[in-house]
């Protein structure tokens, strides 16, 4: 049975059944249900949240803030880190703290990122012998590294990865408000704004500091009056760098390497990419690659007024004020109208056409980083002469039951 027909056949005053349908195929096919919806039923209301699937649609609803805004967003965000701009939009706060914030992850920095991501997954490698477990080795590792270095969120390790887990869970990934999952968000925040404040506090008296990284840059810019940026805004902000980085990447990390051992040519087209060091020919391998399994594939927005979604189409439909909007990128990028050939595994398409990092005025704002972090990151991997994954349920990427990856097992070398 197609998606729909299961779907319907759920009586309506079972909501919790409804949408627990939907999330099974959110976390499983979900190509298969974006398919039947982009066909069927392009604008479908759940008992939570109206799903918007054809690409034309999502790209319209990400590119108008005014209109359908990240809201919600605050629900978890303002107790944990306070306001910030991630739930702010059309806002002196966005306007502002977005410009700073850009000031200081600067474009001049991704040959420093890439090599950091290059030195930093080559040394775990070198570190086992033929086989391991790739989240906690490269996934997790690499972006708590740039977090810790680059930016200079120099938290220790375990504490890093635990305040983003608990942030990025909360505040992205759950779909259905849990309060116990907010819960522990706003404890994690709370922790790691009384790490932050002694921590800032030493650089504030120090300043004006070294230009070494991320951290430093905001508390010598946070000292010039014409910037406008308090302490509360500092702290703020600082958190901000870590919750949108670690999780994130690593899923992409770890989903990429898999997606590669899922196809022996897809595998030998990325080593023979990354042995001649074509980091342009190599990137898009890796975004294609991640295409088929995308970091999310749901980005929820809030509609401000009453709205009508594919106006002058036969499945023209109005979202009423209120609205909890998914913008289905994941589906937007299976539509052959943005992605001609979406069945076929291209490395040709324009890089503008990916939606893994965000779209329009929420692009995500460490982007550029991004874009050469993963890539490298997944290159040494792919450098490991013979590299498969381990035979049995070990060599299949384990959610653990949660929202991101925690095991995938991999071997490389003599058998």
């Amino acid at each position: 049975m197609a998606f729909l027909e299961e779907y319907d056949a759920i009586p309506a005053d079972q909501p919790q059944m409804r949408i627990a349908h939907v999330v099974k195929y959110l976390r499983g096919d979900w190509r298969a249900m974006y398919e039947d919806l982009r066909a069927n039923r392009a604008v479908f209301e759940t008992p939570i949240f109206t799903m918007v699937t054809r690409a034309t649609d999502v790209l319209d609803v990400l590119s108008q803030p005014q209109l359908f805004s990240v809201r919600a967003n605050s629900v978890s965000m303002d107790p944990s880190v306070g306001p910030f701009m991630l739930a702010r939009d059309e806002t002196a706060i966005n306007w502002h703290e977005k410009g700073l914030m850009q000031a200081v992850l600067r474009w001049d920095d991704i040959p420093k990122v890439r090599a950091l991501a290059g030195d930093v997954a080559a040394a775990a490698l070198r570190g086992e012998e033929g086989e391991a477990d790739l989240v906690p080795l490269l996934g997790r590792r690499v972006p708590l590294r740039i977090v810790q270095d680059y930016f200079g969120f120099a938290a220790p390790d375990e504490k890093v990865l635990g305040w983003s887990f608990a942030t990025q869970h909360a505040m992205f990934r759950n779909l259905t408000n849990d309060p116990d999952v907010i819960g522990r968000c706003v404890e994690a925040g709370r922790e790691m704004r009384a790490w932050l404040w002694p921590f800032l506090a030493e650089k504030w008296a120090a300043a004006p500091l070294e230009d070494s990284d991320v951290v430093n840059r905001i508390i010598n810019l946070s000292r010039t009056p014409a910037a406008a940026f308090d302490s509360e805004r500092v702290v703020s902000n600082v958190c901000g760098l870590l919750v949108g980085t670690i999780e994130t990447m690593s899923q992409a990390i770890v989903q990429v390497v898999d997606q590669l051992l899922a196809d022996p040519a897809r595998l030998a087209q990325a080593r023979e990419a990354a042995q001649a060091e074509d980091s342009a020919h190599f990137d898009a391998i890796v975004f294609e690659a991640l295409r088929f399994n995308p970091i999310t594939t749901i980005q929820f927005r809030f509609a401000e007024v009453d709205r009508e979604i594919g106006t002058g189409t036969p499945y023209a439909q109005t979202v009423r004020a209120g609205t909890l909007v998914a913008a289905c990128t994941g589906s937007a990028m299976f539509d052959p109208d943005l992605m001609p050939g979406p069945e076929d595994f291209r490395t040709d398409r324009p890089a503008s056409s990916y939606l893994h990092l965000g779209f329009g005025h929420h692009v995500c704002l460490g982007k550029h980083l991004g874009l050469v972090a993963i890539p490298e990151a997944v290159r040494q991997a792919v450098l490991k002469p013979d590299l498969r994954r381990k035979a049995g349920a070990g060599g299949h990427i384990d959610f653990a039951g949660g929202p991101f990856p925690e095991h995938f097992r991999i071997e490389w070398g003599g058998r």
